[in-house]
């Protein structure tokens, strides 16, 4: 399975089992790099804040697709440094 098809297939699931995957991914990747962990859990509330700020219209976001873009597009820059 490539990345890209990986990628769809997280993209095709509902929004909360997205985000379940996420904390789990982020929490793994915690546990193994050795992130600080108060760094880590300071990243989580204000995670849990723009949610919640999601929920009541307070900001809006941007489509998954264009995240996507600007991501991969960041990454080529860096790894073509």
């Amino acid at each position: 399975m490539t990345l890209e098809q990986l990628e769809a297939e997280v993209l095709a699931l509902p929004k909360d089992s997205q985000v379940i995957l996420l904390a789990r991914l982020v929490e793994r990747l915690g546990q193994e790099s050795g992130i600080d962990q108060e760094i880590a859990a300071s990243w989580a509330e204000e995670a849990q804040k723009r949610d919640e700020d999601m929920n009541t219209n307070q900001i809006t976001g941007i489509p998954s697709e264009e995240l996507f873009q600007r991501v991969r597009a960041s990454l080529q820059y860096y790894c073509m440094k």
